[in-house]
């Protein structure tokens, strides 16, 4: 028999084992999972209770806590959510003062997490909060799909930490570790059967710390490269241990994309709009930015930058006049500093400011050539 052969055989082993169980269990719908790996849940429980990571939210877990709290995880690092959790909180804190503040305040607060379309569904999501009976999210994770921004991991996070509600919340975390988990003959199992798996496992009692648990041994310990492996509560039911599978498909590489950021001054004014070509940042104050550079602008420097699947590299160009086509108006420093800009334009001006920091140092206020190109290759 083949290798490939042989991953399909345990693949459709594991998955006849999942459909078997469920058809002998029609009234739970709730799998049988290897014995061992369910006598290893409670040393999970124990490690977490141990280990877990002091958040704000967990010592806190109301509802709304929790919702801001996964809207900001989402895609972002949790020590850089820590700061703007405690900074929402103190500006809002709760539905109502959400739903209250102007669209243009709530992306003001969240400006530096990025993905800002994060924001704009949890205002909405506030909005919505004040519309139900009681101004309260609905415990059921069926009725929270049906509210702005809210997918099946949201759902089921908030389900099972804020309401105690025993469903899965199903994220790349424990994705990885299920998938480890279950692994037979090198092969993972497929997504379906994962989040089949993840359903089967969650206890009616404290779901919230068994989905929590999960996800936190695969943030801390059962890593996508380099698994702390021998420090693991779940080792001894784990046949990935000593031989991890390969990943089937690997995440492709950025694709590179180039644009031109034009820095429009005059005197101490900047010009700002609220267009941009691929609509990328709605409701934001921009640079203007083009594909091509403009023929009149002067290139000061480069910056580099991650969105979505893409890795950009955008040229900053200074010019002293709004090119035509454009609409938008000038700011004033004290009008930029109440201005939201994404991270990337905040950087635009940080350069041209270190650029006039540098100026000041040489008489005539020329910059030498050799400056220029360490700003360049930045």
């Amino acid at each position: 028999m083949t290798s490939r052969n042989r991953r399909t055989w345990a693949s459709l082993n594991l998955w006849v084992n999942i459909v078997s169980a469920m058809s002998l269990h029609p009234r739970s719908s709730r799998p049988l999972i290897d014995s061992k790996i369910r006598r290893t849940m409670p040393l999970l429980y124990r490690w977490y209770q141990q280990h877990q990571r002091p958040l704000p939210w967990r010592t806190s877990p109301t509802p709304y806590h929790i919702a801001v709290s996964e809207f900001m995880c989402q895609q972002t690092r949790i020590t850089t959510v820590l700061p703007y959790y405690r900074r929402w909180l103190r500006r809002f804190p709760s539905w109502s003062a959400l739903a209250r503040a102007p669209q243009s305040v709530v992306l003001r607060l969240w400006e530096g997490l990025g993905y800002y379309r994060r924001a704009r569904s949890l205002h909405a999501l506030a909005k919505s909060v004040l519309q139900l009976p009681h101004r309260r999210l609905p415990s059921d994770p069926q009725k929270l799909l049906q509210l702005p921004g809210i997918g099946h991991y949201t759902a089921g996070a908030i389900a099972s930490i804020a309401f105690n509600v025993p469903t899965p919340a199903f994220d790349g975390n424990v994705a990885r570790v299920l998938g480890r988990l279950l692994a037979r003959g090198g092969c993972s199992p497929s997504l379906f059967e994962l989040r089949a798996v993840a359903a089967a496992l969650v206890p009616r009692k404290n779901p919230g710390t068994h989905n929590q648990a999960l996800m936190e041994l695969g943030a801390l310990l059962c890593l996508p490269k380099n698994p702390l492996c021998p420090s693991c509560p779940l080792r001894s039911a784990c046949p990935s241990r000593l031989r991890l599978p390969q990943r089937a498909n690997p995440r492709p590489p950025p694709t590179p994309l180039r644009e031109h950021i034009l820095v429009i001054r005059k005197k101490q004014s900047i010009w700002l709009t609220r267009q941009h070509p691929s609509n990328r940042w709605r409701g934001l104050h921009l640079l203007p930015t083009t594909p091509q550079p403009h023929p009149e602008a002067r290139h000061i420097g480069r910056i580099t930058y991650p969105f979505t699947r893409y890795k950009i590299t955008a040229s900053i160009d200074l010019l002293s006049r709004p090119p035509s086509g454009w609409r938008g108006k000038w700011h004033t420093p004290s009008q930029l500093s109440q201005a939201t800009l994404p991270a990337p334009h905040r950087k635009a001006l940080a350069l041209l400011n270190q650029l006039g920091n540098l100026q000041n140092h040489h008489e005539g206020g020329s910059l030498p050539s050799r400056h220029q190109h360490v700003l360049a290759c930045r």
